[in-house]
Order: structure tokens, then C-alpha cells, then sequence
């Protein structure tokens, strides 16, 4: 960054009108701010940019100085494009990992500013953004700040661990340990949402055709370590029942285990079977 945040200020405060001049591409400067140009960017301003936009009225009253507005030829609003956007190879000039964290701490400023809100998260599907290699700061912040994105509500959304693993996703083993490890930090007693289902599928059998058994199944023990006595086989045999068989593979301890009710892998099977109709 060139300039510091008081010489910012100072500028906005001698033409508040440049916060609201676009450029020849329609994009307002809290938006141009996004980009890199010639390795620097403004990206740290935005949140100044926001609340000074907000004072001046910068795209109406319900636009908080430009972060709901549609990015143009984005087709996402300001706050949508940054916790999505990723620095790409041929820019080379900053790190991903760089790029990443400064944008986590530009949404941490603005969640200070009350200029975004934790009801953004689910409205704009802030999570399913973040969910990429190169977005792991800001999908930790996300989901730091509001687990029940990761499934643990209702929502028009689909659970971000099926979202991630969705056919013509690139890097789908990436954001399906991504999806998988922040599950179980969060709900361990759900195993991650692992067996949710969409259309009928768990998100375990999806990964399972999508990624290949062996592949998934070492994402999922790297989440879900066997020597953590998580009872993965009972919610195998509750939830998903054909993929007992190939889990008790990765997870042959699993069988001793006793869920919360004191229950083992034999006797869940048996009340499910009983449950199913199906003689035992």
C-alpha cells in the first residue's frame, strides 16, 4: 500500500465525491480496491472506504457504502467477489496465503464496523465462497464466526461438505478435507455432517464416487483420526448402511465402540435392521 490510512481519510475528506466515481469498467474504488495492480493493492482501505461511504451515501442507503453493490461483470456484490476472490498464477506478485490473510482481516475490521453482519454469512452463502485452497483464512473466519453454515440449520443451501465435492469442482479433495475438518471442530457429535444427505446421497458415498474410496477414506481419517473413538461405524449403520463395509475397512477398531447410549456397532445394527423390517 502506498499510502497510509490517514492520507486516505484526508483525500476523501477533500473530494468525498471520488468515493462514488467509477471507473471506465463501472467499478466504484472500494471495488477497484480488490484488485492487485502492478503487485500493490488497497485492499486494507476497504473498511475506511466502507464506513466514509456509508457517512456520504455512497450507492444508497442500503448498499453500506458500496459492499452490497454488484461488482460489474462479476455478477456478485462487493462483499460476495472478496471472500471468494484468489490471486491468480500469471499475477505472481504476492502470496496466496498473503493475499488470503488480508482479506480475513479486512472482514474481521469490517465485522468490527458492524458493516458485515453474521447474517450475511447464510444471505449471501459466504462459506460455499470461501470454500477453496486459496480462501482458507476467510473460510476459518466464516466458520469461526457462524457454524451453523457448515449444516447445523435449516437452509436453501446446500451443506457446504456436499458443495464441495460437487463433479466439476477443480481441487475437490482440497475443499472436501476443508469442509470435512471444520464439521468436526465444530460438530464432532455429527461427524462433520459426513452423513448428510442430498437427493437421497450422503456426502461420504458422494466423495466415495467422486474421489475414489481409498482417497476419500484418507481425508476422512485424517479428520476423523481412528484413535479418537469416534464411533463412525453407528452413524454408518444409522445413516448410510451400505458403506458399513468399506468404513469398517479404514476403521476396524470402530466395532468396539460404544456410542453415547452405550450402545456397540452390533447392536445399532440390529435395532436399525428391526427398524428397516428386515430379519436379523
Amino acid at each position: 500500500d502506498k499510502h497510509t490510512e490517514e492520507q486516505v481519510k484526508a483525500i476523501i475528506e477533500l473530494f468525498p465525491e471520488s468515493l462514488s466515481q467509477e471507473d471506465e469498467k463501472g467499478r466504484l474504488p472500494i471495488q477497484r480496491a480488490l484488485y492487485l495492480k502492478k503487485g500493490r493493492s488497497s485492499v486494507t482501505f476497504v473498511p475506511l472506504m466502507a464506513k466514509e461511504g456509508c457517512r456520504l451515501g455512497v450507492g444508497g442507503e442500503e448498499s453500506r457504502g458500496g459492499l452490497l453493490l454488484v461488482v460489474p461483470r462479476k455478477g456478485y456484490n462487493t462483499i460476495e467477489w472478496f471472500s471468494l476472490s484468489v490471486l491468480n498464477k500469471e499475477k505472481g506478485l504476492a502470496s496466496s496465503d498473503e493475499y488470503d490473510r488480508k482479506r480475513a482481516q479486512v472482514l474481521e475490521k469490517l465485522r468490527d464496523l458492524n458493516l458485515l453482519k453474521k447474517a450475511d454469512i447464510e444471505e449471501y452463502g459466504l462459506v460455499h465462497d470461501a470454500l477453496h485452497p486459496k480462501c482458507k483464512s476467510r473460510f476459518n473466519f466464516f466458520t469461526s464466526w457462524d457454524p451453523a453454515a457448515l449444516g447445523g440449520r435449516d437452509s436453501r443451501r446446500v451443506e457446504p461438505i456436499h458443495h464441495a465435492i460437487r463433479s466439476k469442482r477443480k481441487d475437490k479433495e482440497e475443499r472436501f478435507e476443508m469442509a470435512l475438518k471444520a464439521g468436526m471442530e465444530y460438530f464432532p457429535e455429527r461427524l462433520g455432517f459426513l452423513f448428510c444427505k442430498k437427493d437421497g446421497i450422503s456426502a461420504c458415498k458422494k466423495a466415495f464416487d467422486e474421489i475414489g474410496v481409498d482417497k476419500a477414506m484418507k481425508i476422512i481419517r485424517t479428520c476423523i483420526p481412528p484413535s479418537d473413538d469416534h464411533p463412525i461405524l453407528h452413524h454408518a449403520i444409522r445413516h448410510a448402511p451400505d458403506l458399513e463395509n468399506d468404513i469398517a475397512q479404514y476403521y476396524p477398531d470402530a466395532v468396539f465402540l460404544r456410542d453415547t447410549n452405550g450402545h456397540t456397532s452390533s447392536q445399532v445394527k440390529f435395532y436399525m435392521n428391526l427398524r428397516r423390517g428386515r430379519r436379523t
